[in-house]
């Protein structure tokens, strides 16, 4: 099944950048998933959408604040299980929500997975806009998990 990891975030903004970190450990413990893509991005919405054309599957790695986590757990859930943001941004192409994106781009025909098919792997974490790069030591701890959980899904 072709595959993209991506790493999600900013690398200069603290634990925004945890997403990035994850998938450069994955990467290292690649070597016999041969239709496996390791990317990290500052994307999102209809940017995003166009790195996944032409996967079948995706594995999203990415800090998340929602205040229902200790700092540094790590949860994984499907797209299909997000609740659609779709009313929290505009219709502007630069504030589209990834599953409004999705939509975007399969009515134009791109062969993109279905969002059952689309995993994120995501890291409870408070400071994400703090200019430093390097993770806080609860963020930090938590990026073997990240990898294990990723490396799951990759054999699950």
């Amino acid at each position: 099944m072709k595959t993209i990891i991506a790493g999600l975030g900013n690398p200069i903004l603290g634990d925004d950048g945890v997403g990035w970190k994850v998938a450069e450990e994955v990467k290292r413990h690649l070597e016999s998933f041969p239709d496996v893509t390791v990317e990290s991005f500052s994307l999102a919405g209809l940017s995003l959408m166009e790195q996944l054309i032409g996967y079948e599957r995706v594995i999203l790695i990415d800090s998340l604040n929602t205040g229902k986590h200790a700092q540094g757990d790590v949860v994984a859930f499907t797209l299909d299980m997000l609740e659609d943001l779709t009313y929290g941004h505009s219709a502007s192409a630069h504030d589209a929500s990834l599953k409004t994106a999705l939509a975007v781009g399969r009515s134009m025909g791109q062969s993109l997975p279905a969002d059952a098919d689309i995993h994120v792997v995501a890291i409870e974490a408070q400071h994400v806009y703090d200019f430093k790069d390097e993770l806080s030591p609860e963020i930090a701890a938590s990026v073997p998990v990240a990898v294990q959980k990723v490396l799951e899904l990759l054999t699950g």
